[in-house]
């Protein structure tokens, strides 16, 4: 019987697992639908998260028959926070395998801890999150987890993708009434979209199925307008990265480990803006000059893996020490 760990990795755009088995040979990888709750509702982020182990069960099957078994699930799902969403994720587990006939353990960790996990291959650091929303989370040494930001698109998420994104929007919209220059951030939301006129954006964005993983596609332009020289998408991308940069400063503060310990950064916008990186990095140093900054090394799912795979090593020490 081959044993398997499965990490999971739930964002507010999609959701990425991997199967691992105990020599951490990884060997699936799937992609699914978005499971953050307050992006697409409690139901829907359920249902997409069933969809998705049900189509990992089916490719297992496939390729090992009934040989297979999963012994350990790790869910780092974005938006599950308080005790209450946890409970909710928890049940819905249980009803799965009650459904399904089939026995895993379950742990529910934050997209942070595993993001951490993934790049480091220990818990204890800082990792600054800057995908769709944004967060900064820490653990030090002796076991204290901290967080700053992560209150989603409303309350919060300085920095994330829908940040820049919304800035861009209504940066364009800025431009079209003449309070600002004129910027290439224009021209690359009407081609983007096949609008003839900004105009037409209004009644686009307001529409009842645009949601906040929408808004953040609009974070590309901005990425994109700043790499040509663009001045207004290159303020946009550097206010970003300073107001998350902020975040980060108030989170170290918290405890005395964190001002030299080591800092991930990971998501989309670290990725795939340079000037977003730099700027922030630069504000971090310019009060911490020890703290060691690491780009992500692998995806959060592979973390989360790492972590199932460390918890199937925990219980199956246990079960000898019986």
């Amino acid at each position: 019987m081959k044993q398997l760990v499965i990490g999971i990795d739930g964002g507010g755009t999609k959701t990425e697992a991997v199967v691992m088995d105990c020599t951490r040979e990884i060997v699936l990888q799937l992609t699914g639908e978005s499971t953050n709750p307050h992006s697409v509702t409690f139901p829907v982020a359920m249902r997409n998260l069933g969809l998705l182990l049900d189509t990992i069960r089916a490719s297992l099957d496939a390729s090992y028959g009934k040989d297979w078994a999963w012994s350990s699930v790790t869910l780092g799902l974005s938006g599950i926070s308080t005790l209450d969403e946890q409970t909710i994720v928890y049940r819905w587990v249980e009803g799965y395998k009650e459904e399904r006939d089939i026995s895993f353990v379950c742990s529910l960790r934050n997209d942070a801890q595993i993001a951490l996990m993934a790049t480091l291959q220990r818990e204890a650091g800082i990792i600054a999150i800057s995908g769709t929303g944004s967060i900064i989370y820490g653990l030090s040494q002796d076991g204290e987890q901290h967080r700053a930001g992560g209150w989603g698109h409303i309350l919060g998420d300085e920095g994330s993708g829908y940040d820049i994104g919304l800035r861009t929007l209504k940066t364009v919209m800025r431009c079209y009434d003449g309070i600002i220059p004129p910027t290439l951030l224009t021209s690359l939301v009407l081609e983007r979209h096949g609008f003839s006129s900004l105009t037409e954006l209004k009644p686009y964005i307001y529409r009842d199925s645009i949601h906040k993983s929408d808004i953040a596609k609009f974070a590309e332009l901005a990425v994109t307008a700043a790499r040509q020289g663009d001045s207004a998408a290159h303020h946009i991308i550097e206010t970003a990265a300073q107001n998350l940069a902020a975040t980060a400063l108030a989170l170290i503060g918290k405890h005395p480990w964190f001002a030299s310990c080591d800092l991930v950064l990971t998501g989309s916008i670290f990725t795939h803006s340079e000037a977003f990186n730099l700027t922030f990095r630069e504000a971090i140093r310019v009060k911490y000059p020890e703290i060691m900054f690491h780009n992500a090394a692998h995806t959060p799912a592979y973390g989360a893996a790492l972590l199932a795979l460390k918890h199937h090593s925990e219980q199956l020490y246990l079960k000898e020490s019986d």
